[in-house]
């Protein structure tokens, strides 16, 4: 599949799908990722993309040996974290989630 073909709902479903299928310790890569770039986005140029890459996987070799119980931990902590800046700035409603 061509994904500079696809419509913008379809490259979120596979980018779902894709992130569905990895490790803990890859989550939570991606997780710090998405936020550099959310970071990147609001300050262009601060990071360049190789540089968030090379952080990327300098944090997958870091929590690779980590128990899953401690990568889970840190997963929903930065997840709690996302979540409650996003509230604070007006992108998410507390109670959206049934954990809320």
């Amino acid at each position: 599949m061509e994904t500079n073909a696809l419509a913008p709902q379809d490259l979120i479903r596979k980018a779902v799908i894709e992130v569905a299928q990895l490790r803990e310790n890859e989550l939570l890569v991606v997780i710090e990722t998405v936020e550099s770039l959310k970071k990147q986005r609001a300050r262009p140029n601060r990071e360049s993309a190789k540089e968030i890459v090379a952080h990327a996987r300098l944090r997958a070799a870091e929590t690779s040996n980590l128990p899953r119980e401690e990568l889970m931990k840190k997963f929903s902590d930065t997840l709690d974290a996302i979540r409650a800046q996003a509230i604070e700035n007006g992108t998410a409603i507390e109670g959206e989630l049934e954990s809320d």
